[in-house]
C-alpha cells in the first residue's frame, strides 16, 4: 500500500515540475531490401530488338514492370528496375501470365544486380532462349572512341520432292539474308549515328523462278549538336534506302496473251507479249533492277519535342523536326503501271531520274495506353520547290510524304478461357516524281488462343 502511494507521489511531482516520463522508442522498421533487374533483349541476329515485355510477380501474379528492349549497341542504356526478392514471369507486351510459350522465370536476390537476356526470333519475336548474361552482349568494338557494330547472316530452307501424291515434285528454296551495321561517336555535346539494315527474304519454287517476297536496305547518318536542353536541338541527317533483288510485276489476263507497252524516257515505245508459253514465269515482267530505285534525302534543321507524358495509364513522346532538304532519285530504269493494271494491253512508263530540294518537316511518336494498346509513327514530308510540274499538277499532288507506323492491342482476359492479340503494321509513300498513285503496304496479324479444357 505504502508502495503505491509513493508511485502516485513521484508521478504528481513529476506533472507539477513540467517533466514526463520517458516513453520507450519504438523500434525502427526493418528497411525494405530490394535488387535490380536489368534486361537485355537480343535478336537471334546478334542485335538488339524495341520489344516490348510485361514483368509479372510470381507470388501476386500482378504486373510489376513493363516496358521494351534498348538499342544498346548505340548507347541506349538497357531497362532496370529495383524489385523485392523473389521469381519474376517476363512475357511479351500484353500476354497474361498463364502464357505456356515465349515467357522466362528469372530470380531476383536481394542487394544484387541481375542482368538476364532474352532471346528472340527478330520476325516473330518468339523466344528462342533466356537465362542471365554470361560473357559480352553485343556492344560492338570501340576504335579511336567510335563505337562500331557489325552483324551479318542468312538463311536457307530447302525442299525436295519427288513423285508426290497430290503435289508438285521438284526443288524449292526459301532463302532470308540480312545485315546491320552501327557506328556511335559521342563526345561533348556532339553526337554523330550511322546506321544500315538490310532484309532480304527469296522464294524459289519448283516451277518458277525466284522472287522476292521482302527486300528493303535503309541506311542513314544523324549528326546532333546538344545544347543543354532536352526539348530543342540541331541535326544533320542523311538516309539512303533502295532494294537490292530485281521488282518483278505478276499479272492476271482472261485472254491467252497479253500485251504490254513500255513506254520509254527517250520517247521510244515497246511492245512485249506475255502469256505464250505454259509457265509462271512468262506471266511476270521485271519492273525493278537490282538497286532500284534509289532515294537519296539530306535535311539540315532543328529537332523539337513537343510531349512527353508518363502518366499512370498512358504514356506519350511526340517529337518533331522542321528544316530544308535536298532529295535525289536515281531511278535506274525502273518501270510502273501507268492506269489499271488489268488494262488490256498494260501500260508501263520508264522513270527518269531526279532531284529537287525544299522545306522539310516531320515527327516521331509513341503512345502506350496502359499496357494494352501501343502504337508508333513516323512521318515525313517534303515540299518540292524545284521541277515542280513533274512532281504534280496542284499543291498537295506535289508533296513527298512517307508516312510509317506499328500498332498493336493485346486482350489477356478478354475471357477466362480466351486471349487475343493484334498486331498491325502499314507504310505509305508518296512520291509524285515516280508515280501519280499512293503506295500502300499494310499487314495485319490476328492471334486467338482458345482454352477448352
Amino acid at each position: 500500500m505504502a508502495t503505491n502511494r509513493l508511485l502516485v507521489v513521484v508521478c504528481l511531482t513529476c506533472l507539477a515540475s513540467g517533466r514526463a516520463l520517458a516513453q520507450p522508442a519504438p523500434p525502427d522498421a526493418p528497411a525494405e531490401v530490394t535488387g535490380t533487374l536489368r534486361l537485355h533483349i537480343v535478336s537471334t541476329q546478334n542485335t538488339y530488338l524495341l520489344m516490348g515485355f510485361d514483368v509479372f510477380n510470381v507470388e501476386t501474379r500482378s504486373v510489376v514492370a513493363f516496358g521494351k528492349g534498348a538499342d544498346e549497341a548505340t548507347g541506349q542504356p538497357a531497362p532496370s528496375w529495383d524489385l523485392p526478392p523473389g521469381p519474376y514471369k517476363i512475357v511479351r507486351s500484353g500476354e497474361p501470365f498463364e502464357s505456356q510459350v515465349d515467357y522466362a522465370i528469372v530470380e531476383v536476390r536481394a542487394g544484387e544486380v541481375t542482368d538476364y537476356a532474352i532471346v528472340v526470333d527478330p520476325e516473330t519475336l518468339e523466344f528462342r532462349g533466356s537465362g542471365p548474361v554470361i560473357g559480352e552482349l553485343p556492344t560492338g568494338t570501340r576504335i579511336a572512341g567510335i563505337r562500331l557494330a557489325l552483324n551479318a547472316g542468312g538463311s536457307l530452307t530447302l525442299t525436295h520432292r519427288e513423285n508426290v501424291v497430290g503435289g508438285t515434285s521438284g526443288v524449292s528454296a526459301l532463302w532470308g539474308l540480312f545485315g546491320n551495321f552501327g557506328l556511335v561517336f559521342e563526345r561533348g555535346s556532339h553526337f554523330l549515328s550511322v546506321t544500315s539494315d538490310l532484309s532480304v527474304a527469296l522464294n524459289d519454287p519448283a516451277v518458277a523462278r525466284y522472287a522476292s517476297t521482302q527486300d528493303r536496305w535503309d541506311a542513314s547518318a544523324l549528326y546532333a549538336y546538344n545544347l543543354g536542353n532536352s526539348y530543342l536541338g540541331p541535326y544533320g541527317r542523311a538516309s539512303f534506302s533502295t532494294r537490292v533483288f530485281p521488282g518483278y510485276l505478276f499479272v492476271e489476263q482472261e485472254s491467252d496473251v497479253l500485251m504490254v507497252d513500255i513506254a520509254h524516257t527517250d520517247g521510244t515505245t515497246e511492245t512485249r507479249t506475255l502469256g505464250g508459253e505454259a509457265n509462271q514465269d512468262d506471266l511476270r515482267i521485271k519492273v525493278a533492277k537490282p538497286l532500284s530505285p534509289i532515294i537519296l534525302q539530306e535535311e539540315l534543321g532543328a529537332n523539337f519535342k513537343a510531349v512527353d507524358l508518363d502518366l499512370l495509364l498512358l504514356k506519350a513522346t511526340i517529337a518533331t523536326r522542321l528544316g530544308f532538304g535536298l532529295r535525289q532519285g536515281i531511278t535506274n530504269h525502273l518501270l510502273v503501271v501507268v492506269g489499271d493494271e488489268d488494262a488490256s494491253p498494260l501500260q508501263l512508263a520508264e522513270v527518269d531520274d531526279y532531284g529537287t530540294l525544299g522545306p522539310v518537316a516531320g515527327a516521331t511518336a509513341t503512345i502506350t495506353i496502359a499496357r494494352w494498346l501501343f502504337g508508333t509513327g513516323n512521318f515525313g514530308l517534303l515540299v518540292p520547290l524545284r521541277d515542280t510540274d513533274r512532281a504534280g499538277s496542284d499543291f498537295g499532288d506535289r508533296l513527298l510524304i512517307d508516312l510509317s507506323g506499328t500498332a498493336g492491342l493485346k486482350l489477356p482476359h478478354l475471357t477466362r478461357f480466351l486471349y487475343a492479340s493484334f498486331d498491325y503494321t502499314f507504310r505509305l509513300q508518296k512520291d509524285g516524281y515516280i508515280t501519280n498513285d499512293l503506295v500502300f503496304d499494310q499487314s495485319l496479324m490476328a492471334r486467338v488462343n482458345l482454352q477448352l479444357f
